[in-house]
């Protein structure tokens, strides 16, 4: 969940991709999730990257496979390790706007790295052709291509067969976190009704091609669904579903991380780890902003915390900023935040490395200039860079 405002690019897209996601009824305090791309969807800023390259069977890298043991995620030495990092915006918006090419992901990477705000852990959104967003479609210019529904208004700019995905736009991004000792989430990022519609059908299918292409990473994690709206919907129902998600992938990547999804966009972990997917190596996930950041949400991480590990896949806030989700008018959001999740011992990505995607961590476009919810992303990285790393 995430937000933000309307406006439009020169790059012609559907007015909800530029708008926001996740629309949540006022009363569950749910987020939005902001499009766009840079001024004038031109990607800008960062040096060519460059390297990463691992073949099937390859290296893929030097960090170590985690496990789930009880509350903690663990490396092999029985190390309690807590991932904390960052998000990128759609990775096929990256590649179609950069150029079509892997080098803008890259290239935004570094940038990421050099600001300070890449930890050890990145998470990487690749949308589906269509999001649903409560009937509210956001349109991926690049999207892997899977989701039906509405076309007139959702028609990919820069279409490409899974294959050519996977191959030009996923893999080279996975390969070259991988080669800059990044643990990497792969986020199937659809906001939809899960236990409705077609879009648990779509998930299925993307996992079904991508789960099998990156099991021999230990540093890949599952993210199977980024939200289920599902507000009417408890989570007895939503978990068949999730279920089905994990055996799919289970089926050929038995031992990478997976983070289980819950209703109401992510805002009910503590029911899902209290009535667990079976299965191993799961986390759960919370996404958490200033405006559905109420007593219930609160309640149900805490529940969550203690029968499970989480991994709170979004968080973030504008100071100051009008949006109802992502905007607080408290100088000490994010402190405050950071020290509540600290004591949760929960893993983190912020949600966004971007300056016009929000909530945004960069304040100009050559993403040197940090906001204060970057600032506090970037001092929270640093304080936490070697205290709950592999070691």
């Amino acid at each position: 969940m995430k937000s933000g405002n309307n406006f439009v690019e020169i790059v012609i897209l559907c007015a909800a991709y530029m708008s926001g996601c996740a629309q949540a009824p006022p009363s569950e305090g749910g987020s939005t999730e902001a499009g766009g791309s840079g001024t004038g969807g031109v990607l800008t800023g960062g040096t060519t990257g460059t390297g990463g390259a691992t073949g099937p069977g390859g290296n893929h890298g030097s960090l170590p496979a985690l496990t789930v043991n009880g509350t903690t995620l663990q490396d092999p030495t029985g190390k309690t390790i807590v991932l904390r990092g960052s998000a990128l915006i759609d990775i096929g918006a990256l590649y179609a706007y950069g150029g079509n090419s892997a080098t803008a992901i890259t290239t935004r990477l570094d940038k990421v790295a050099a600001a300070g705000v890449q930890g050890h852990v990145v998470r990487l959104p690749v949308y589906p052709k269509i999001d649903y967003n409560a009937g509210y479609p956001t349109c991926s210019p690049l999207p892997y291509p899977v989701g039906s529904g509405p076309s007139t208004s959702c028609t990919p700019t820069t279409p490409m067969s899974a294959g050519d995905y996977v191959s030009k736009v996923l893999k080279p991004a996975v390969d070259y976190a991988t080669s800059k000792n990044l643990y990497v989430i792969i986020d199937y990022h659809q906001i939809d009704n899960a236990t409705t519609g077609t879009s648990a059908a779509d998930a299925t299918t993307f996992w079904a091609d991508i789960a099998p292409q990156f099991a021999g990473y230990p540093n890949v994690i599952y993210e199977p669904f980024n939200e289920p709206i599902d507000t009417s919907a408890s989570w007895t129902t939503l978990k068949p579903v999730v279920q089905g998600w994990i055996e799919h992938i289970r089926a050929a990547a038995p031992n990478n991380v997976i983070i289980v999804p819950s209703t109401i966009y992510d805002q009910r972990p503590g029911d899902a780890a209290s009535n667990p997917p079976t299965g191993t190596n799961l986390m759960y996930t919370a996404h958490i902003y200033p405006g559905n950041w109420n007593a219930t949400f609160k309640s149900q991480v805490t529940t969550a915390v203690a029968k499970a590990p989480v991994f709170i896949t979004e968080w973030g806030y504008v100071l100051n900023g009008s949006d109802r989700t992502m905007g607080t008018s408290s100088t000490t959001y994010g402190t405050d935040f950071e020290t509540l999740v600290d004591t949760y011992g929960a893993s983190w990505t912020a949600w966004v490395t971007d300056n016009s995607w929000l909530p945004n961590i960069f304040s100009d476009g050559g993403l040197t200039q940090l906001t204060d919810f970057g600032t506090v992303v970037k001092n929270w990285l640093a304080a936490k860079a070697t205290s709950d790393w592999v070691q």
